[in-house]
């Protein structure tokens, strides 16, 4: 059986600033979408788009592959974070 690596403080530090940044963003395309008389939900969704490799990734790839690397530890540490949402 596998053992499993405790996570570093790089890596814990790296997944609050992306859950931080996701919150922020969602939040606030969810306000601006509500003056605009839509559901929140739709800014909120937009913020996937915005942040994700659509937009941010084809904008600013270095930033994009700073904030969200592609390693396996960090994908599935987020991806677990989304399934407690």
């Amino acid at each position: 059986m596998p053992t499993i690596k405790p996570l570093g403080g790089q890596e814990l530090l790296l997944l609050l600033v992306q859950f931080g940044l996701l919150l922020a963003v969602a939040r606030t395309l969810g306000e601006v979408a509500k003056r605009f008389h839509l559901p929140s939900v739709v800014g909120e969704l937009l913020a996937g788009v915005v942040l994700g490799p659509s937009l941010l990734g084809a904008v600013a790839p270095r930033v994009f592959h700073t904030v969200f690397p592609s390693r396996p530890e960090h994908v599935h540490l987020l991806e677990a974070l989304s399934w407690l949402g």
